[in-house]
């Protein structure tokens, strides 16, 4: 195995978690600097309004997954080409993973709907470039960044996690950040059983 994956949760009620982490005119701006701006159905600019969308649900539960990658994997991608395969090939796979049971404990919570890491990665190209629907509206799911979440202070106070960067070399750990809003809590148990 290349690599393993290490999943933590926590929990805040929604008016408190977007107290202290929302600010979506700072981080909506870090956005518009990325390709998938608008053209990529769960980024930014969303065609709702995205204060009533999470006004909806009570709680905010977050589960990051820590990518462990193997040293003899990092010393392997030696070059731009390989940091960015073998870094793209590691998290789509851990993404799509928890994207599944994060869906998973929807089902479990009426009325939830979970949120997933960065962009949509389902379809090969979105349909949204082309002004067309969603192919997948049942699966696919925005990002939490899509609300001008800040990701870092999540993933440092509530998972107790540094993201690290890829830049001349493939970092020791990928972050994750998934969120599922519900009405409730989600209990310790029901955390466990979908590791």
């Amino acid at each position: 195995m290349d690599y393993t994956v290490e999943y933590r949760k926590s929990s805040l009620p929604m008016k408190q978690f977007r107290a202290r982490y929302q600010d979506a005119e700072k981080f909506l701006a870090y956005c518009k600097e990325c390709p998938k701006y608008g053209t990529v159905w769960s980024c930014p600019p969303l065609s709702f309004d995205a204060d009533a969308y999470l006004d909806r649900f009570a709680w905010v539960n977050i589960v990051g997954a820590k990518i462990q990658i193997e040293p003899q994997v990092i010393e392997a991608a030696d070059t731009p080409a390989k940091i960015q395969d073998v870094g793209w090939k590691i998290v789509s796979a851990v993404k799509l993973d928890v994207d599944e049971k994060m869906r998973g404990l929807e089902a479990q919570y009426p009325e939830s709907v979970s949120l997933s890491s960065g962009g949509c990665i389902l379809c090969d190209n979105c349909t949204r470039q082309t002004g067309k629907p969603c192919r997948q509206p049942d699966k696919m799911r925005y990002s939490l960044d899509a609300f001008g979440f800040d990701l870092s202070a999540i993933t440092s106070d509530m998972l107790n996690i540094d993201i690290q960067w890829c830049k001349e070399r493939l970092p020791d750990y990928f972050t994750l950040v998934h969120g599922i809003m519900t009405m409730d809590e989600i209990k310790d148990q029901v955390w466990s059983a979908m590791k």
